[in-house]
């Protein structure tokens, strides 16, 4: 786990940023009666943070999620992109090739309605981005909450896929 930016290599802070930027879902962990993980549509947003790895911007509606977030706003967030079987020599050298990032911080409710909409309209333009300009369905919108994740801390992990040639003898 690191905390600080410093201690990832160019490439791993490149990668991880990719990562952040083209993953499609994020499983959001959160301390309900117990642990709870949830996959969730997010996006990622570097602008001018303090820490220098940005936020994660999420929605929601009112359920078990946003109950858990209001008693304790400490979230971890596992992203894993460019997963393939890796079939080895025998099954005990199968595997998988990955990339992954955790995502360690604390999610904040936002209630400035303009905030609130900003955020909408980035995640909107991650997955639609035709649709990031259309006007909001204001019952909608009343109802979806949404979240910030001030990202405290990050892990990057990848596993590349291993040559097919056989091995040299």
């Amino acid at each position: 786990m690191t905390a600080n930016r410093r201690l990832l290599s160019e490439q791993e802070q490149i990668n991880l940023e990719n990562i952040l930027h083209q993953a499609p879902i994020g499983f959001l962990a959160v301390l309900a009666d117990g642990p709870y993980v949830v996959p969730i549509n997010f996006v990622h947003d570097s602008s001018d943070e303090p820490n220098g790895w940005g936020r994660i911007l999420f929605h929601s509606g009112e359920g078990k999620k946003s109950v858990a977030l209001a008693a304790d706003p400490r979230v971890c967030m596992a992203v894993v992109t460019e997963t393939a079987f890796d079939r080895g020599a025998t099954p005990c050298d199968d595997g998988f090739t990955y990339r992954s990032t955790l995502v360690k911080g604390k999610a904040s409710l936002l209630t400035d309605r303009a905030e609130r909409e900003v955020a909408l309209r980035m995640i909107v333009a991650k997955y639609d981005p035709e649709a990031a300009r259309d006007d909001l369905n204001e019952q909608i919108f009343e109802q979806t909450l949404v979240y910030s994740v001030a990202i405290e801390s990050v892990s990057f992990k990848q596993r590349p896929r291993r040559s097919t040639s056989p091995p040299a003898v």
